[in-house]
């Protein structure tokens, strides 16, 4: 069964939530812009997970108090506003 209805853009176009489901999309959705075109279309779980370089990136981050050197404030973390700010 096709729906066509007319919207005017605004600030942008929302899409309800029992279009995507009576056209049987599911949760992970996966959006494809072309020239005069912007598609939506049901995506795979595995295309929906986050990429391992993404994997890798949050464990550089989590080590980079690992080797941090010690500082000269007491309860940097706890009072940092104070630290930062003079607050």
């Amino acid at each position: 069964m096709s729906k066509t209805k007319m919207l005017k853009v605004q600030q942008g176009i929302w899409i309800d939530e029992q279009w995507l489901q009576s056209a049987g999309l599911g949760s992970n959705l996966k959006v494809v812009v072309q020239s005069g075109e912007i598609r939506i279309v049901a995506a795979s779980p595995t295309e929906a997970e986050p990429k391992s370089s993404s994997k890798r990136g949050w464990e550089v981050f989590r080590s980079l108090g690992k080797s941090a050197s010690v500082g000269k404030l007491k309860n940097a973390g706890v009072e940092h506003d104070k630290y930062l700010y003079g607050k």
